[in-house]
């Protein structure tokens, strides 16, 4: 066959199929260099609630939402998950979903709950008295939420009840667990656990004024106290029954005087988690230097007078104390030098905590303060002596307090999914991805593999019928 003159026409309809065919085995290559699978490509998107399930056990959820995903997905894996919760779920729930985001699941919730995010804190006292100090927090959501009261209960009943505000807190004398604190549909719960807590006290001081009322300030804040009063170097007059001293019996040693005391033994208490009290004189002790959070330097005189004022404390006489290295300053005072000066100080010794006051004579709180003076004293000696027998933590799962749980429900439930979707896309499918023209493009190509070769084999056969009937080869 001679080879004819081309027409233009059919010259560019062979140059627009060998361009299709080198196109297609671009976009070929381009897609084999991809990764199979695309955090972002488009999947089936499965609608669940939870109120679909009766059965609120994690084996029940596990199956209700596989069989769910399995039936509106097929073989595909899904790209999200849109959850419709008409109430907070459980916390077996909120895990599930949860460890469904890190499944390559884009989780999406539409909040039908209509709860606030309530939160529930308990800490025991430090003390002998067992109380518990409960704290709520929550967002007053609408104005029926904030007509709704503030409901608090334990195992035994209702404890209190009172109006929705955004904080509320409560001292009791006991608790029955589990202890619920709820606000219309919003039901926050904690675990109180009172660890076990020695009660008893050995206060070591000569007799005095000093000694004599702060065992009755112990006393009447609930510790039982056992005493030595040593009136001479051979003899001591008790108090109560003084037993060894050792961290099963006791929890805390007062030491108020510089008397001669057997150093080893009080030293290896506070070693084992004991705790001791340094107070007024007892900061002179020689033998307790080097485990006493200060240095007392010189004396501070009283303030004539500030006995009955509203800072009682710069009427006792007191020590100016130095902390020494690694000891923390709990609470200072003002002094006429312009400056503060502390008058506790604590610092951690072994498992224990030794703790330092400053007062010399805070007796004349008691008897020479305002009316109050005898319950301010009080609260002070029971302050300090809750500082240095401290609670012991109770221990906790550490996986589980990465999330705020049923302390804080709805906290708990955005800390795992994110924030609920807007009210305006409540029925729209989950995470809809706004894609360019050409990854659009990609995605159907990437659907149909056997399209591109296709097109290669027919744009590239096209050509070549076409050159050979014009008698090219």
């Amino acid at each position: 066959m001679t080879a004819t003159a081309p027409h233009p026409a059919r010259v560019l309809l062979e140059r627009a199929l060998r361009t299709v065919a080198w196109c297609a085995l671009a976009a070929a290559m381009y897609l084999a260099s991809q990764p199979s699978h695309r955090r972002d490509q488009q999947r089936p998107v499965v609608r669940w609630s939870v109120a679909d399930v009766a059965d609120s056990s994690a084996t029940a959820l596990a199956t209700t939402l596989v069989r769910e995903v399995v039936a509106a997905a097929g073989d595909t894996q899904p790209r999200g998950l849109t959850v419709e919760l008409p109430a907070v779920p459980t916390w077996r729930a909120r895990a599930l979903l949860g460890a469904a985001t890190g499944a390559d699941m884009t989780v999406q919730w539409i909040d039908r709950t209509q709860a606030s995010g309530l939160a529930l804190a308990a800490a025991a006292v430090a003390g002998p008295s067992g109380a518990v100090d409960v704290r709520v927090a929550g967002a007053v959501a609408g104005s029926v939420a904030a007509a709704t009261p503030l409901v608090l209960r334990d195992g035994g009943g209702t404890l209190d009840s009172v109006p929705n505000t955004r904080r509320a807190g409560w001292r009791l004398a006991s608790v029955s667990p589990p202890l619920r604190a709820s606000v219309g549909r919003s039901v926050a719960r904690v675990t109180v656990v009172t660890p076990l807590f020695a009660r008893r006290v050995m206060l070591m001081a000569l007799p005095g004024w000093e000694s004599k009322f702060t065992a009755a300030a112990l006393e009447e804040a609930g510790w039982q106290v056992d005493g030595r009063y040593r009136v001479s170097p051979r003899t001591a007059v008790t108090l109560g029954a003084p037993a060894r001293l050792d961290t099963s019996r006791y929890a805390v040693v007062v030491l108020l005087d510089s008397m001669s005391v057997d150093a080893a033994v009080i030293m290896r208490f506070v070693q084992q988690g004991g705790g001791l009290v340094l107070g007024g004189d007892a900061l002179r002790i020689p033998s307790l230097a080097s485990i006493s959070p200060v240095r007392a330097t010189s004396g501070r005189g009283a303030v004539a007078g500030a006995l009955l004022t509203a800072s009682p404390q710069r009427g006792l006489d007191a020590w100016e104390l130095v902390a020494t290295r690694g000891a923390s300053v709990v609470h200072s005072d003002p002094s006429d030098h312009g400056h503060v000066e502390p008058v506790l100080v604590a610092q951690r010794v072994g498992a224990g905590r030794v703790v330092a006051s400053a007062y010399r004579n805070s007796w004349r709180w008691r008897m020479e303060g305002t009316d109050d003076g005898a319950a301010e004293h009080r609260a002070w000696w029971g302050s300090v002596l809750a500082l240095a027998a401290g609670v012991p933590a109770v221990p906790g799962d550490s996986l589980a307090d990465a999330f705020p749980g049923d302390a804080a429900p709805y906290a708990d439930l955005v800390a795992r999914l994110g924030g609920p979707a807007p009210a305006d896309r409540a029925g729209e499918p989950a995470s809809v991805f706004v894609r360019p023209a050409f990854a659009a493009w990609m995605d159907r190509l990437r659907a149909a593999p056997g399209l591109l070769f296709m097109i290669i084999a027919l744009a590239l056969l096209g050509e070549w019928a076409s050159r050979r009937l014009r008698g090219n080869r």
